[in-house]
């Protein structure tokens, strides 16, 4: 028995490692490109760096349980379509037995993601922002990439076509506000300059359409020139409005702590806006604990699943894992958007995957052997 642990074991560490390196490579190159193109534009080596670093911690904690699932599909895929693990339970070995090491491997990813999701994590979100508000105020260019939807600022999602220096052109902003109904300003032209007190980017847009033109009113309008100033100190969201951390900066020992004094935490909102703040936080709370549990999960369906499919392509195995997260995902991203509606009860929806994904392992392991 502990021949053929030590073998299954060594087989899906090596698949686990591999994995893990090539999705964390993926997650950084366009990363590393951006840095370059921002070390050229003379932006600051040591910020840059930082706001590379903060990046990482996320992009581990995405790349960990996609890995679980992976070497789980491309190693007991490749066993059974060798035979091995017929062999193996001809031998008087189950399922489970073999499925040991691997799981015991789980359980410690899945501590180690739980620790990036409560403390790790939500501090590199941090960092990152005060980062780039501090790379701003230098390069004030370098927080505006072209051709991609930006949405680093809050309240605003930013987009422009191109940029040539300080100038850029075919100009979108969308805007929300509390209070006041979206805002869309569509420019030609604009130029990007930090302003006089280094606390934003001052952008002067050209050929500008905005709708509404007035806040308190409805109606589009036009301007040949319109200024607009982006506040870089709420990048560092050290406190919003309501007076409290942006609940992906929080720990999830200051998610508890914010949801005991919800009240004190957030002065002024009614019942309904509390109870959806509320259910917010337990959502983002439990959200962080299934990313954790996932990987335990992945490997108690990866496993039995790929045996049973006797498959060791790789291509067929990477998409299957990738197609379990990708529920994973959509599952969280309905629960998060249910937020708004505390009665349907989104930090239990969250769970469904994870439970369905367990208990399906195991039905599947009972029939393995």
């Amino acid at each position: 028995m502990r021949i053929v642990s030590a073998y299954v074991r060594n087989s899906y560490l090596a698949t686990f490692a591999v994995t893990l390196l090539v999705l964390t490579f993926v997650m950084c190159i366009m990363v590393l490109f951006r840095i370059a193109d921002a070390i050229a534009a003379g932006g600051s080596l040591v910020l840059i760096g930082k706001i590379f670093l903060a990046g990482l911690p996320s992009a581990f904690g995405f790349a960990i349980p996609v890995s679980i699932i992976t070497a789980a599909l491309l190693t007991f895929g490749k066993l059974s379509a060798n035979g091995e693990i017929t062999a193996m339970k001809s031998s008087g070995i189950r399922m489970l037995q073999i499925m040991g090491a691997p799981i015991l491997y789980a359980l410690l990813m899945s501590s180690i993601c739980l620790y990036l999701n409560s403390e790790i994590i939500p501090s590199s979100y941090h960092a990152r922002r005060v980062a780039l508000r501090q790379l701003g105020v230098e390069s004030p260019l370098q927080l505006i990439e072209e051709g991609r939807p930006i949405r680093d600022f809050p309240g605003m999602t930013f987009y422009i076509g191109s940029k040539r220096g300080n100038n850029i052109s075919d100009i979108f902003i969308y805007q929300t506000q509390k209070g006041s109904p979206p805002r869309t300003i569509r420019a030609k032209t604009g130029t990007v300059t930090a302003n006089e007190e280094k606390s934003g980017l001052l952008i002067d847009l050209y050929d500008v359409r905005i709708d509404p033109f007035y806040e308190d009113r409805p109606g589009p309008g036009t301007a040949s020139h319109f200024p607009f100033v982006i506040d870089l100190s709420k990048l560092t969201a050290e406190k919003t409005k309501e007076g409290t951390k942006k609940k992906s900066d929080m720990t999830m020992l200051e998610l508890m702590t914010t949801r005991d004094s919800i009240r004190q935490a957030y002065p002024g909102l009614d019942e309904d806006a509390l109870a959806c703040q509320d259910m917010s936080l337990r959502m983002e709370f439990q959200k962080r604990i299934v990313l954790a549990f996932s990987c335990l999960a992945f490997v108690l369906l990866g496993a039995p699943l790929a045996t049973k499919t006797h498959r060791q392509e790789t291509t067929i195995g990477i998409g299957i894992s990738l197609g379990l997260v990708v529920l994973f995902y959509v599952f969280i991203i309905a629960a998060d958007t249910l937020t708004k509606y505390p009665w349907t009860q989104p930090h239990l929806i969250v769970w469904i995957p994870a439970v369905l994904a367990t208990v399906l392992g195991f039905i599947l392991i009972k029939r393995c052997d």
